[in-house]
């Protein structure tokens, strides 16, 4: 009978390194179950992660400073921070499949380089030309991180702790969101909008080599015991990767499971509206009809971000500990986001304020649960070798709807008009009413997902 593999413990003894600058373990020498060295590689690529979310809201902190220095109306602004979604929605099928061809820790390094070089562009721009081209790529680079780090994660942790992982990593990157609240905008006081960024550059630079010099795809090559095999889900019929299989094939092959398209659809009509709520219209909604001011707004607005930060790992335990299965989990996480929603209607668009506080942080909630169970189910319906292409394909449903309904929510409120300067309270009713029938739209879609009894 063979004794359990030790745990938390590296190799003694030199590795052999390959010309990739992969460590190899050397023959013969004894081997470790992954445990410390895995959660090293996480703080790695969650700081990474954070930064990664920090640009994705950061130009409302700096609006007014792009407007002085480069005569920038609104469309110039909004082209501007657009640029970032629609290269970010964009690379996610070719970065997918790049990982799980040349694998996480080059893609993620090779693609951290290049956010740094947008970063530093950014902060030299002279003109709105080159400001947008230098955010097109921050989001090349920064779209080079989510998925190749969910594909190094199912090499990593077991099956059982994949969602709570992927939970504290959405949470780590939300947490850059707040970052891009108070804590960017102090920053931009004391060093300037282009100083700031180009330290953010810097930074970038050094986590792009840590990345390469302590990432590792797989636990030997680290020297360590690869994670015990787990069978498939009973509904992948795939078999371990063939040799030679194409790209035409990865994508054929994701492309023919409707479970696919139904956890699309659902994420599609859920991370649209919820992104742009959060990063269009939740500040002027609380400024126009309720009458706070930027900083109280700033304030609530932060709950958004917190209540993410709590959402996505809680709700990725409760999905690995409790018996009813991720589906169930992701549906209530649906259900109470749609419920807020109905608050608002109920309310006729305007709740007390009291209310509020408590509304957006169970919005915030709901969306980090919901978010990292769309990535826990995704992968989960196709065996390894196309994790990365799934997530891939998956991932920029969010962001394309984003792109989609921030100008469609624009178009329904200009419908209205202004009082002056500020939109009445008719005009965000309009656009809550849009929110909630996306909402529901992404509850339908993902009921008739069948998945195995294990994982939802």
């Amino acid at each position: 009978m063979r004794s359990p593999p030790n745990r938390g413990r590296d190799v003694e003894g030199p590795a052999e390194h390959d010309p990739s600058g992969i460590c190899r373990p050397e023959k013969g020498l004894a081997r470790s179950e992954p445990s410390t060295y895995r959660w090293v590689m996480f703080c790695v690529l969650g700081v990474i992660y954070f930064l990664a979310c920090l640009h994705r809201i950061s130009p409302t902190v700096i609006a007014r400073d792009l407007v002085r220095e480069f005569g920038a109306d609104a469309t110039a602004l909004g082209i501007i921070s657009s640029a970032y979604f629609y290269l970010y929605a964009a690379v996610q099928p070719p970065v997918g499949i790049l990982s799980d061809t040349l694998g996480p820790r080059r893609v993620i390094t090779g693609c951290t380089m290049i956010s740094c070089l947008g970063v530093v562009l950014f902060g030299l721009a002279p003109n709105i030309v080159v400001a947008t081209a230098a955010r097109a790529l921050i989001g090349i680079g920064v779209g080079g991180v989510f998925v190749p780090s969910l594909k190094l994660f199912s090499r990593w942790y077991h099956e059982n702790e994949f969602a709570g992982v992927t939970g504290v990593f959405l949470a780590a990157g939300n947490a850059g969101n707040l970052a891009a609240s108070l804590p960017l905008t102090f920053l931009v006081i004391l060093l300037g909008w282009r100083m700031s960024f180009l330290a953010i550059g810097a930074v970038t630079l050094l986590l792009a080599l840590l990345a390469w010099a302590i990432l590792r795809d797989r636990p030997e090559d680290r020297g360590l015991q690869p994670l015990e095999e787990t069978p498939n889900p009973p509904s992948t019929e795939e078999a371990p990767a063939p040799d030679g299989l194409t790209t035409l094939g990865r994508l054929r092959t994701v492309f023919r499971k409707p479970n696919f398209w139904l956890v699309t659809a659902s994420t599609f009509f859920f991370g649209g509206p919820a992104l742009t709520f959060q990063g269009l219209w939740a500040v002027p909604y609380l400024m126009d009809v309720h009458g706070y001011t930027r900083l109280q707004a700033g304030g609530v607005l932060m709950l958004l971000p917190l209540g993410f930060i709590i959402g996505a790992p809680t709700f990725g335990f409760l999905a690995d500990r409790l018996p009813v299965g991720r589906k169930k989990v992701l549906q209530g996480s649906l259900g109470l986001g749609l419920s807020c929603w109905a608050v608002f209607l109920i309310a006729g668009g305007s709740p007390p304020k009291i209310l509020l506080p408590i509304l957006f942080l169970l919005m915030g909630s709901c969306g980090g649960g919901s978010l990292s169970l769309y990535m826990t189910v995704t992968k989960e319906l196709f065996p390894p070798h196309l994790t990365g292409t799934a997530v891939g394909l998956m991932n920029p449903a969010a962001f394309f709807s984003t792109a989609l309904f921030q100008p469609l929510s624009g178009l329904i409120m200009d419908a209205v008009g202004r009082k002056g300067s500020a939109y009445p309270l008719e005009a965000y009713e309009h656009v809550f009413v849009a929110i909630f029938i996306s909402a529901v739209l992404a509850l339908l879609a993902i009921s008739p997902l069948r998945i195995p009894r294990k994982s939802g």
